[in-house]
């Protein structure tokens, strides 16, 4: 068994840690201040897309080398106890609650209208009329997971997928054109989503920052609660 597995085994299979577990089990994490006595510590850094998961409670100089590693930006999800001590360490990032919630009902899932959602081509990703972040962050979800899209006149307008997958969760992407949101192409499209991962038994993630009240808003709509929570530091913007 390769170390990273070993470590994902160490972490059970709860919503706070699907990320870090998902990066875990694809090898590809980096690893910084690893600790495994008497509890495991480690900072995790996603070299693809500057990710950086905080297990336990390694050095803060750790956590600093992972956000060296990516330039000096990315975005850190930690343990919420050590929300003081990031806050000091990152002068200037903005820290906020990261809500984590489970599907406890699905009666709130909207019927979705036939046609209105299918998956993508992921060879078709290129051809999308889409900001450049938004195709980069679909291509990058693309390598893992489905993506599905609700269409509205034909075009693609609101995006699901699985941006972290572990043996029972998954966690939920979702992204609609501004010009589209709040007319519900988010709810069918993440709905279609979610159907199709039950079919693999695997249950829906959804994060959201407690500032960003249209993401958990939408999810409580849904049907999802919250069970837990972490702390999100983000760099200033440029």
């Amino acid at each position: 068994m390769s170390l990273h597995h070993a470590l994902a085994n160490k972490l059970p299979d709860l919503p706070r840690w699907v990320e870090a577990r998902a990066l875990l089990l694809s090898g590809r994490a980096d690893l910084f201040g690893l600790q495994e006595a008497p509890d495991l510590s480690v900072v995790l850094r996603d070299p693809e897309s500057g990710f950086v998961a905080v297990v336990g409670a390694p050095a803060t100089t750790a956590i600093q080398a992972a956000v060296k590693a990516n330039g000096g930006g990315g975005t850190i999800v930690a343990p919420a106890e050590l929300g003081g001590e990031l806050a000091a360490a990152f002068s200037g990032w903005t820290g906020s609650r990261l809500i984590f919630h489970r599907l406890t009902a699905t009666q709130g899932l909207p019927d979705i209208p036939p046609g209105a959602v299918r998956f993508l081509d992921p060879d078709s990703l290129d051809l999308l009329s889409v900001p450049e972040e938004l195709r980069n962050e679909l291509k990058m979800g693309a390598a893992h997971s489905a993506i599905a899209a609700t269409f509205a006149q034909g075009q693609p307008v609101s995006f699901c997928y699985a941006c972290a997958i572990t043996e029972s969760l998954w966690d939920i992407a979702i992204d609609t054109l501004p010009e589209h949101r709040r007319r519900g192409y988010a709810a069918i499209c993440a709905t279609h989503m979610i159907q199709h991962m039950q079919t693999h038994g695997k249950q829906p993630v959804w994060q959201s920052v407690e500032r960003n009240p249209a993401s958990w808003q939408l999810a409580r709509k849904l049907g999802f609660m919250p069970v837990d929570e972490m702390i999100i530091f983000e760099p200033p913007t440029q």
